[in-house]
């Protein structure tokens, strides 16, 4: 936020190729036999300088910049250069190596080249193994070779790759950065009034504008920070990966440190003040769409729209917000959902938004000014993380985004929870910053220039798209079906250049989607429980109609 210029190892292995953080669980093969982590040989980066990021995040916060949370340290390692190779009887083997960076209040490791074959699983844990994430597997693969885990608690994190005789040398990464967390790790970072989601009264009624809430792990170059965003609907309703943020959250980031932004889903306590929230929902890489050609808030309205890269699993009960885009001030019941400071999930109210206002000394009424209420559960404000964040309307729908603003708890800056913050306009987001038109909101959210500035928001966009207007819309070919196991997808002729074959439910959730790849269109439905799908083609722009598929095992 701107301060206002003030447990099987291959159990259930993905059989359809979903990039993303998505895992197959399971534990590293070394801890399910017992195996010491004790005479692993340990890789470290160069020494992070503490002393130099300090002044480098005072340069930041002087200038109103992100603040920042770690530090991207340089390594190179991959199974041919660092490491143990562990050879099993049976001819598989695996692979081990700790990296250390001291000092770091936790970790996270970024891959090039990452290529993992079929059978080919990777963990990473902490020292004591009381912190797993993955297995991930060759479903994690991309073609940019990018790849990143979250964060282990701790100065070390343990890097194990399993490999079966069937692929042996087949797997191929290195490890060519880690990220050196030195502040704003684990819980209770956010200041002591702020109020969790899920609490009553405050949270009552905003389980889908929670669920469509995401933390976003900021990557600009060897900086790492947090943002906050929502994902967020457009008028065609197919379920693109839309994310909503401010433009001072990427303004400074490279199309190559944007395939390296993590957004966090369902990072929220379980209960109010209580419960454990889990970082184990996220997805990995996104591309730039929009954004409000202004410097980050410097003479407009700071949006950014990000594509994620990959589709959102059904696993993480994704909700696609409503917006209004008409410049109306939205009055009473006005909320915004946030990650302060990368913290799980607080809820922040507003009884009135107080007035249309111009930031950082512009002339253009580009943002909402609005002050916070207390409530039952304390006095939510806004912190660095906030950046980003949506604030809605008494309907659910989206009116602004977050830029920066004065409010403090009161224990941080006496009366600093009276302090107002600045939301940029939706309805300025639209059309109204400058610059080359097609960066507008308008192009992504209204993409059939329909002239209609609301749109409801939905858990299920895309519904079962195609199955009431076949007749309109070419659906792709499927057979055989009923099918069991294999079936085998025709494109139809005017999405020859699709990218992903999506499989949904009846109710419109998305079950998984497959990229296209050199077995073209070859889908393993054996995993899918007895019902009937909807099979739709995805392209650049537009997507088919829905062909039924109808599976029984």
């Amino acid at each position: 936020m701107l301060r206002a210029i003030l447990p099987a190892l291959l159990a259930s292995a993905l059989s359809l190729s979903l990039s993303a953080q998505i895992n197959v669980g399971g534990l590293p093969y070394s801890m399910r036999i017992g195996m010491s982590a004790a005479q692993l040989s340990t890789v470290q980066p160069p020494a992070f300088d503490a002393q130099a990021v300090a002044v480098e995040d005072k340069a930041r916060a002087d200038a109103g910049a992100l603040p920042m949370y770690g530090r991207i340290l340089p390594l190179s390692i991959s199974p041919s250069t660092h490491g143990t190779w562990t050879e099993l009887a049976n001819g598989d083997r695996f692979w081990r190596v700790r990296v250390t960076s001291i000092g770091a209040l936790a970790t996270e490791l970024f891959f090039e080249g990452f290529n993992l074959p079929s059978g080919g699983i990777l963990h990473v844990s902490n020292e004591d193994g009381s912190e797993v994430m993955g297995g991930y597997t060759a479903a994690n693969n991309k073609e940019s070779g990018i790849f990143t885990t979250s964060q282990i608690k701790g100065s070390s994190c343990i890097v194990e790759y399993y490999e079966p005789l069937a692929s042996a040398g087949l797997g191929q990464f290195t490890i060519t950065g880690v990220g050196h967390a030195y502040r704003f790790v684990g819980e209770a970072k956010a200041q002591d009034c702020e109020v969790d989601v899920n609490c009553a009264p405050e949270g009552t009624g905003q389980t889908a504008q929670r669920d469509g809430a995401v933390r976003i792990s900021v990557k600009e170059g060897t900086l790492l920070g947090w943002c906050s965003g929502s994902l967020i609907n457009n008028r065609a309703q197919d379920c693109k990966a839309y994310y909503l943020t401010a433009f001072h959250c990427g303004v400074n980031a490279s199309t190559a440190d944007f395939t390296a932004w993590k957004f966090y889903f369902k990072y929220q306590r379980s209960g109010c003040d209580s419960g454990a929230a889990s970082t184990g929902s996220s997805v990995t890489g996104c591309v730039k769409r929009g954004d409000s050609n202004d410097g980050g808030g410097n003479t407009g309205s700071d949006f950014l729209l990000l594509e994620g890269e990959d589709a959102i699993p059904t696993s993480y009960n994704p909700y696609w917000y409503g917006w209004d885009a008409n410049n109306s001030n939205p009055g009473s019941g006005v909320r915004c959902i946030h990650h302060p400071n990368g913290d799980e999930k607080k809820i922040s109210t507003v009884n009135t938004i107080q007035s249309s206002s111009a930031w950082n000394g512009i002339q253009a009424q580009t943002h909402w000014r609005v002050t916070w209420s207390g409530t039952t559960n304390g006095w939510g404000v806004t912190e660095g993380g906030s950046s980003g964040s949506s604030i809605y309307n008494s309907s659910g729908l989206i009116v602004g985004t977050l830029t920066g603003g004065g409010s403090y708890c009161n224990s941080v800056q006496p009366n600093g929870q009276l302090q107002p913050d600045y939301y940029g306009k939706l309805s300025y987001h639209w059309e109204s910053n400058g610059g080359p038109a097609s960066d507008d909101l308008k192009n992504f959210l209204d993409p059939d220039n329909t002239g209609i500035k609301v749109m409801t928001g939905s858990y299920g966009p895309c519904g079962t798209l195609g199955l009431d207007d076949a007749g309109s819309l070419e659906s792709p070919g499927v057979s055989p079906n009923p099918a069991d196991d294999m079936v085998r997808i025709t494109l139809p002729e005017g999405l020859k250049d699709a990218s992903y074959i999506d499989v949904l439910d009846l109710s419109g959730r998305l079950v998984v989607s497959k990229r296209i790849g050199a077995d073209n269109t070859v889908l393993d439905v054996s995993d899918l429980a007895n019902g009937t799908y909807v099979i739709r083609a995805v392209g650049k722009d537009r997507v088919s109609g829905g062909a039924r598929l109808t599976v029984v095992h």
